[in-house]
């Protein structure tokens, strides 16, 4: 994905001003910034729900999950993959649910009932079922425990190896970027910077410019 003279206006605020920068196929692209700076919106923008200027390529088959993204909450996994393999490849679905581990989760209770780490492999089985080429996750990780949170690593880590997909994610949990190894991204100053090092993107994150 690249942005291309990309510029983001909602209401009186201007969150981006000509933005030129490219994320990487096969990555995982930590975004990474102060409250407030416009991480979110930005997603939004991706997917067509906010109004931008400038050009967005690659913007063509994005998968934007975060915390407001959902599945209805009395189905169970068993109905879950049961459409998902009446609509999809069923070979890709069983591949995916073997990479989520999803045998760990019961077949017989509704999602509303679940664990949140549990919703949000369902919400990743769900989103990912139509193999996108870009993978946004908008705070994915962030009311996950420990435990949760290592096998979503896991998962996201092992399925950038076998789908050479593009992943952005935007986050504030540092221990996402430990966790998975890629490529990162500051934004400050209306402007997404690469930043090489990833210890130099956490010593922004933490004390700020």
């Amino acid at each position: 994905m690249k942005l291309i003279n990309y510029s983001l206006k909602v209401g009186n605020n201007l969150l981006f001003d000509n933005v030129n920068i490219s994320f990487e196929k096969e990555r995982i692209n930590h975004i990474l910034g102060s409250n407030g700076v416009g991480k979110s919106c930005f997603a939004k923008s991706t997917i067509g729900l906010l109004k931008y200027a400038g050009k967005i390529e690659g913007d063509s088959d994005i998968s934007l999950i975060g915390s407001y993204s959902g599945v209805p909450q009395d189905f169970k996994l068993l109905d879950i993959r049961k459409i998902l393999e009446l609509h999809f490849n069923s070979n890709h679905i069983k591949s995916l649910c073997q990479l989520l581990n999803t045998s760990s989760i019961p077949n017989n209770i509704p999602i509303r009932k679940m664990s949140d780490g549990q919703k949000q492999k369902i919400k990743l089985l769900v989103f990912l079922a139509s193999k996108p080429e870009t993978i946004i996750l908008d705070e994915f990780t962030s009311a996950l425990d420990k435990n949760s949170s290592l096998e979503i690593y896991k998962f996201l880590n092992d399925y950038i190896k076998v789908k050479g997909t593009l992943i952005i994610n935007i986050t504030h949990n540092l221990s996402d970027v430990e966790n998975m190894p890629g490529s990162y991204f500051y934004i400050s100053n209306k402007k997404i910077t690469k930043i090489l090092d990833k210890d130099k993107i956490f010593d922004l994150y933490i004390k700020g410019e």
